[in-house]
């Protein structure tokens, strides 16, 4: 098969964090070839390869007996059907949509053979590491560069190179160096993309800040064996950045306990694990290499799984799991109604109507309202108490186009309960009985492995038509009565129930084997206009009346 268009090759170990924000943004790209993703994986347990499937990526997966960095890239490769290469790092987003499309342009154009783009730093980066990137990753284009410095966190190549060189598959690091080395000797060029431009996030702590750069110096020492670090270089080159980054903060009016505190670790740590790799011996190496390729993990336990579960107990005030969670997401904005879920109906804001019915329901433990909108809420009397917790919603998971599921993927994988239970602020009418009716079918049919989740349905009976005026569910020409036509179910979008093992499997609220539970007809108006509005509101009022 004749290559074609553009494979975006990813590793992954643990990267649930922000994978989907990274393949979110990857099919937003602007180009004008066909894009396939390929991942890379070493072992994920927290929903990485969930997240893979979901967003339809090409998954591959290598033995942690048989990982390094360059086997992992190579097999990416080998797996591709793009005639150009690019290289992402799981932990990595594009800065726009227009990433992919300057990252390849030197390599449609022969300009060179390998490009490399910017990298920055997030709100949370340490500003150390920030002033790293700022330090080999500048404002102007370098097609070409002299020398072979390179990044494959954000790079790219063509197939027909990579083939001819192919990564190192022994180094501990610097495979991309030690590639565009071998290119640079041959006469070929590499090229910086400073239009091309990545988030760089890294959530390390001081064993693995360490350990990076541990790994990184050691393979640096392969790759140009006349480059020395010794302890005096240790010290020197500590002193100089520590008083350079505060420097910095003090110019840049970023002088805080926090910064300063941050830059003696890091700096620490970096240049401890620099000296430590320069000077390792070849015959040390086997015994630590599992900790370089493996940084999470310690005698075989995934250390960012019990840094998550601290966080989980932080936000449950208790590290009981819970039983019933509800997951109500609200937005600040809407399309159709302005102010919606904040406009007054029948006598107290919209979002008050399901907020009150869900807290007078002992069942539930604890009430998630994943938001944008927190200091409205809070003008309204609500803040986070025993059971409601307020999340901030991430910035990429903010608009009238992000999947609903990759917001409660995010609840989810921060809030640990034995099922969740979702529902809307524009279904005022939803009652406490119908909930509780829906939350005692789903766990009698739970037990006995019938049903895996539950969803509400509106019972369609009724002739019913396509656009282009076909019967789809009766025949003109023999007139059923209408209760005794097939009987056809509606997606409410009142009520889901369903569990972490269920969402994972079908990445959906909805799993592969769901319930329809269908809702009392005059509960199930799901409020998207001012038709629905005004009829939801009125029927509010008559019940209150009687």
């Amino acid at each position: 098969m004749t290559p074609k268009g553009i494979s975006v090759i990813i590793r992954t170990l643990n990267e649930s964090k922000y994978l989907p924000s990274l393949l979110e943004n990857i099919i937003r790209q602007k180009v004008d070839l066909p894009v396939e993703i390929v991942l890379v994986d070493s072992g994920s347990t927290d929903g990485t390869i969930s997240i893979a499937k979901h967003y339809g990526c090409k998954i591959i997966l290598i033995q942690k007996d048989q990982f390094s960095f360059g086997r992992s890239l190579n097999l990416g490769c080998e797996a591709s059907s793009g005639l150009f290469l690019v290289f992402i790092s799981g932990h990595c987003v594009p800065f726009n949509n227009e990433w992919l499309n300057r990252l390849i342009y030197p390599l449609k154009n022969d300009l060179v053979q390998f490009t490399y783009g910017k990298q920055i730093g997030g709100e949370n980066s340490f500003l150390s590491e920030k002033r790293i990137f700022n330090k080999y990753f500048s404002s102007k284009d370098k097609i070409p560069q002299s020398g072979f410095f390179c990044n494959n966190a954000n790079s790219a190549t063509t197939l027909e190179i990579w083939k001819k060189y192919k990564f190192n598959e022994d180094l501990t690091g610097l495979e991309d160096m030690e590639f565009s080395k071998r290119l640079v000797n041959d006469g070929g060029l590499v090229g910086y993309v400073s239009s091309s431009i990545v988030y760089h996030y890294h959530n390390e702590n001081n064993v693995q800040i360490k350990k990076r750069f541990e790994r990184e110096a050691y393979a640096l020492q392969k790759i140009c064996p006349e480059i020395k670090f010794k302890k005096i270089d240790f010290f020197r080159y500590l002193v100089k950045s520590i008083l350079s980054d505060l420097k910095f903060c003090f110019l840049e009016k970023e002088f805080t306990v926090f910064n300063i505190f941050s830059i003696f670790r890091y700096r620490f740590f970096q240049y401890i694990g620099s000296y430590v790799g320069s000077n390792i011996k070849d015959a040390e190496i086997e015994k630590i290499k599992e900790s370089y390729f493996y940084p999470i993990s310690n005698n075989g336990q995934i250390m960012e799984i019990k840094s998550r579960k601290k966080e989980e107990a932080k936000l449950f005030q208790s590290p009981i799991r819970k039983k019933i969670v509800a997951l109500l997401p609200m937005k600040e904005n809407s399309q159709r109604i302005i102010n919606k879920n904040f406009k007054e109906f029948n006598g107290k804001p919209l979002f008050k109507w399901v907020l009150d019915t869900l807290l007078s329901l002992k069942k539930i433990d604890l009430i998630v309202i994943n938001t944008d909108a927190g200091k409205i809420l809070s003008k309204y009397g609500v803040e986070n108490s025993k059971r409601i917790l307020i999340r901030d919603r991430k910035k990429e998971l903010c608009g009238d186009f992000v999947s609903m599921n990759r917001i409660l993927y995010d609840d989810m994988k921060n809030i640990d309960s034995e099922l969740y239970l979702m529902t809307h602020v524009t279904n005022p009418l939803l009652s406490k009985k119908t909930i509780e009716n829906a939350i005692s079918i789903y766990l009698n049919n739970k037990v006995d492995g019938k049903y895996d989740s539950l969803f509400s349905v509106n019972k369609l009976n009724m002739r019913l038509y396509t656009e282009d005026i076909k019967p789809f569910n009766h025949n003109p020409n023999i007139l059923k009565r209408t209760q005794d036509l097939e009987n056809l179910y509606e997606e409410n979008s009142n009520l889901y129930i369903f569990s972490k093992e269920s969402f994972l499997k079908s990445n959906s609220r909805i799993g592969k084997k769901p319930y329809m539970f269908i809702t009392p007809k005059i509960e199930s108006i799901d409020i998207d206009n001012y038709e629905e509005w005004e009829i939801a509101e009125l029927i509010s009022k008559n019940q209150f009346k009687s």
